[in-house]
């Protein structure tokens, strides 16, 4: 059961991530922006992790607006493996508060609760609204908006080696913790030999989405 939650509490891939701004300073040259995973990568985690008959998710409409202007407010219900829990969400549309409150449900089950802390301050352009987002090489990852080098780690690190004090790519950190619950479900293995495919992390951002790829893959394969 165990195995269950962490699943669902997996790190979501950087294309299934968007940056949303939640508050600007006084100039509107700061913006807080915070990561948010689209409500249909929620459902896909809840299909792949505990398949389509392992969960459901109820609403009920809890605030309308009269006009078209206002805010509606809906209960999200949801249960998995029957276990069942609820939360509010908020939107200008019925369509946003529903995704709001499912979105809001499932972090209860671990599902997207590490992106709540990774909100930052970033520069933001007040005349067009644009800003540049902190992990700007997971979109570059994805999309190859801007080269994003990534260097390939030794194939083996000995235990006693310290990690170094700079912090990782996000990229990279996603593959340790996958490479690291591989290795507690007696897949290390399999797991080196894909990174030794691909030469450590990837040699170019395609290369690394791809091996993350894989190794989530064969994750998701160990646990069905």
């Amino acid at each position: 059961m165990n195995d269950v939650w962490d699943m669902l509490s997996e790190p979501f891939p950087p294309e299934e991530i968007e940056w949303h701004v939640e508050a600007l300073s006084k100039d509107k040259r700061r913006a807080l922006v915070a990561p948010y995973a689209d409500a249909r990568a929620v459902l896909d985690r809840l299909d792949e992790v505990v398949g389509i008959h392992g969960w459901q998710d109820t609403y009920e409409v809890l605030h309308a607006p009269t006009d078209a202007a206002g805010h509606y407010a809906v209960k999200c219900r949801l249960t998995v493996m029957d276990i069942s829990k609820e939360d509010v969400g908020e939107g200008e549309s019925f369509k946003a508060a529903f995704a709001d409150a499912l979105l809001r449900t499932a972090i209860k089950f671990g599902v997207g609760r590490h992106l709540y802390r990774q909100k930052q301050w970033v520069d933001h352009d007040p005349e067009t609204g644009k800003f540049n987002p902190p992990q700007a090489h997971l979109e570059a990852a994805v999309h190859g908006s801007r080269a994003t080098q990534v260097a390939s780690p030794p194939l083996a690190r000995p235990e006693n080696n310290p990690t170094p004090p700079e912090a990782k790519p996000e990229p990279q950190e996603l593959i340790d913790r996958l490479i690291e619950r591989l290795k507690e479900a007696g897949l290390g293995k399999q797991a080196a030999q894909i990174v030794m495919k691909y030469g450590g992390y990837g040699k170019h951002p395609d290369e690394t989405r791809k091996l993350y790829g894989e190794l989530r893959a064969l994750l998701k394969g160990q646990a069905s």
